[in-house]
């Protein structure tokens, strides 16, 4: 046997063994019972199988072939009967075939094998691939593609289903008046993007479709795009969800947003300065304690209950209020500084005039803060927006936290952000894997229905951390202002039954909404994902409960006493 004919020989002997051990390893898990998110992540793991051999640098034809067998039974896997089932009903599942596609067409390419790459792009595209295009045009891999009349026909197809879809035409630029036909286009897909992805409306007693009738005559008598927007906020408002939203276009933002940096609250029905963001603004006298009596000459309930609460999209009570007397009160324009009376601790009245703006030393809330109190931590999370949160905890824990017989996190006042930050978190505070929020959402196909028909994602499975473990007690304490990833960070903590929650019920949304752009600028966003504990227990809508119900007094606020604080404090030291 000659040298050469010896070598691939070989080569095809191994590749032989390798297809061999892929199709045992894929028959073996396929026997298994599993949910659609845990079939959706073992392609996860072929696929990063496949993308390490084609990355390579100078990857041989053999480890792309190697790459491109993995793919093949990835998708084999997809084909067989009960994942197709799970898929149905599974939309993380459904598009792993969308995936495995491009990457084949990626594969297929660096072998030069164009017919084959283009048949795997027109796979990828029946599927659903709007949002791919952007991988594909910036995708080197594909580069021997670019010139082939499929592959500029597939770039076609996508543009088109993604102007259709993105609602491109519907983006026009900010004038001070919009066209009769804008302000009508506008509604109407607001109208049209709530019918067919909005998924709490057995949360509201409404028609949607003779509300936007009832809206039409409205948007149409609008005079300008200020009017015309508090319209639209009107109207989505009806659908009281905290995850559905219409946001005024950025030449509008000062007129409708602009605030002085201090908050207040609604404390035994009435209302209280309880955060100064501004040392300046402080020395004037506006400090903690303060009661709100009038704002613009009204007293301040009626004031708000007019001017505020008509353009709050809430899910619940709690967060109505918090929305009302807290984050939106002194919201307008910019221009407009805004008339106090306060009332003082010995009931003197104030009466005082600030500025919405020009304040140059406003500080907000940190995004992590910690002291140790006595044997016990207290770790306060603002927020789940900063990707350094976990590498803060992870240092906090190696120089304070572990040293503590307990720990206390605070999310009263975290509005959310990205969900896997909390659940990050999580990881450190268990030994254990552990469950979280469980989801579903509406399908396409329900649009031909006169019932939805609901995609169950099921609940999500995670496993700790196995390097930091702080097996100490925990309270976590909670509040209307916890919201969004921060109540799927509660909801995790809460079902895995790892300490109690002290404080008032949580705001009561949460949800992947989508997001899409108005006319004049503007943009918005509707609810589009339904999640519950892993139980199916609903929470969005009602919010999460506390073990232990601590609410805020008058007296606490005037004696600087944070009550469920102390009660956390009292529970752990027990």
């Amino acid at each position: 046997m000659h040298t050469n004919s010896y070598h691939d020989y070989m080569k095809k002997a191994l590749i032989a063994i390798f297809v061999l051990l892929l199709t045992f390893s894929i028959n073996s898990f396929a026997q298994k019972n599993f949910t659609g998110n845990e079939a959706a992540d073992w392609v996860q793991t072929q696929r990063k199988i496949a993308d390490s051999l084609f990355e390579k640098k100078n990857s041989t034809p053999t480890e792309i072939n190697k790459g491109v067998l993995v793919l093949k039974n990835a998708l084999t896997f997809l084909d067989s009967l009960p994942i197709k089932e799970l898929a149905r009903t599974n939309t993380y599942l459904w598009y792993r075939r969308t995936d495995v596609n491009r990457d084949l067409a990626d594969g297929y390419a660096l072998l030069n094998k164009k017919d084959s790459a283009l048949l795997a792009l027109n796979r990828m595209y029946e599927n659903g691939a709007i949002s791919v295009i952007s991988f594909l045009q910036q995708d080197s891999a594909l580069n021997v593609l670019r010139n082939e009349p499929g592959y500029l026909a597939i770039i076609s197809k996508l543009n088109n289903q993604r102007a259709l879809w993105k609602n491109t035409a519907f983006k026009t630029p900010y004038k001070a008046n919009l066209s009769a036909g804008e302000k009508v286009a506008g509604l109407s897909l607001l109208w049209s993007q709530a019918k067919y992805n909005f998924v709490h409306f057995d949360h509201v007693n409404i028609d949607w479709n003779q509300a936007y009738l009832d809206y039409l005559p409205k948007v149409q008598n609008t005079t300008s795009t200020a009017e015309y927007y508090k319209v639209l906020i009107s109207f989505y408002v009806l659908l009281k969800d905290g995850h559905t939203n219409v946001y005024v276009p950025d030449s509008l933002t000062t007129t409708f947003y602009s605030r002085p940096p201090f908050r207040t609250e609604l404390i035994e029905g009435r209302v209280f300065v309880n955060q100064v963001f501004s040392d300046s603004l402080y020395k004037t006298g506006i400090v903690p304690g303060l009661e709100v009596i009038k704002i613009d000459g009204e007293p301040v309930i009626s004031y708000a209950e007019k001017n505020i609460r008509p353009y709050q999209s809430s899910s619940t009570p709690q967060d109505m209020e918090i929305r009302e007397f807290s984050y939106a009160l002194f919201s307008g324009p910019k221009n407009k500084p805004i008339v106090f009376e306060f009332k003082d601790r010995n009931g003197k009245l104030i009466n005082r005039t600030v500025s919405r703006n020009g304040h140059h030393d406003v500080k907000g809330l940190k995004t992590m803060e910690y002291q140790t109190i006595g044997n016990i931590g207290y770790l306060a999370i603002n927020n789940f927006e900063d990707t350094k949160i976990v590498k803060q905890f992870d240092s906090l824990y190696y120089t304070d936290i572990a040293k503590t017989k307990g720990l206390i996190i605070d999310v009263r006042y975290n509005g959310g952000g990205n969900g896997d930050i909390g659940l990050d978190i999580i990881k450190r505070l268990t030994d254990k894997p552990f469950v979280h929020s469980a989801s579903k959402t509406l399908r396409i196909t329900s649009r031909l229905n006169a019932e939805p028909l609901w995609e169950s994602n099921g609940a999500g499975n995670l496993q700790p951390n196995g390097k930091i473990f702080y097996n100490k007690p925990i309270v976590v304490l909670i509040g209307p202002r916890t919201f969004s990833a921060a109540e799927d960070f509660t909801v995790a903590f809460d079902y895995m039954k790892r300490g109690k929650l002290i404080g008032l019920p949580t705001g009561g949304s949460t949800g992947q909404p989508v997001s899409f752009s108005l006319p004049g600028g503007g943009s918005a966003r509707v609810c589009a994902k339904r999640d519950t504990y892993p139980d199916g227990k609903e929470f969005v809508g009602v919010g999460i409960m506390p073990g232990i119900t601590v609410k805020e007094t008058i007296k606490d606020l005037l004696n600087g006493t944070d009550a469920a604080k102390q009660k956390a404090l009292e529970i752990l030291n027990k």
